[in-house]
């Protein structure tokens, strides 16, 4: 067999029979797809949901990045509300 017919094969397998085995990431998934339903989201397909869940983190590890930077900024080691704020108009 080819790679490439085998990693396909591998990908099937993961996707079918491994849903605990694989972590796409630190938020849960159904957080997400709960803040897609309240925001007017019939249905999220299981490759939306994991979108959604790499783009909320690349969002929020940015985030945090720009907190950070003001707060040591502003001589402190601790990320405050108003660091976040400021962080988020920046955007």
């Amino acid at each position: 067999m080819s790679e490439a017919i085998l990693r396909e094969s591998y990908k099937y397998y993961l996707i079918h029979y491994c849903f605990e085995a694989i972590k796409v990431a630190d938020l849960p998934i159904a957080a997400i797809v709960r803040i897609a339903k309240q925001s007017g989201a019939e249905r999220v397909g299981s490759d939306a949901a994991a979108a959604l869940v790499a783009k909320s983190e690349e969002y929020l590890a940015n985030l945090v990045k720009e907190s950070n930077r003001l707060a040591m900024h502003a001589g402190r080691k601790t990320i405050k509300e108003e660091d976040v704020n400021l962080a988020a108009k920046s955007r």
